[in-house]
């Protein structure tokens, strides 16, 4: 069995439409690849190309990938959310320490879902 929390598979189970989606967090690693190749070209079309400049544009793309992340407003964007970050640390896209406080943020979106109103019950 995965190593998901408890606290996790408690929301998942009492509350089915959370079961995850894949394919939302392929889109999402898409959308901020996408994002990473753009602001990577365009410092490198006006580059000779050489591997400082390659060092600078990846330094350049790195921000870029972060902005295109999901935002954290509910459960599948926060997987997605954090799909992209562990795609980002895979590439270097994403320092380490970088990386460490989008997890965070994750994380504490994820348990405040916990906390959400529930709808009131009709009588």
């Amino acid at each position: 069995m995965p190593s998901e929390s408890t606290s996790e598979l408690a929301l998942i189970e009492a509350n089915p439409s959370l079961r995850p989606n894949p394919k939302a967090s392929r889109v999402a690693i898409r959308r901020c690849m996408a994002a990473w190749n753009r602001a990577y070209d365009a410092f490198m079309e006006k580059r000779k190309g050489n591997n400082i400049d390659k060092m600078f544009a990846t330094a350049q793309a790195g921000p870029a990938y972060c902005q295109a992340m999901p935002p954290l407003d509910d459960y599948e964007s926060i997987r997605s959310f954090i799909a992209c970050v562990a795609h980002g640390i895979l590439i270097e896209a994403i320092p380490q320490k970088r990386a460490n406080q989008l997890l965070y943020a994750a994380q504490i979106a994820l348990a405040g879902l916990h906390f959400e109103p529930k709808a009131p019950k009709s009588a």
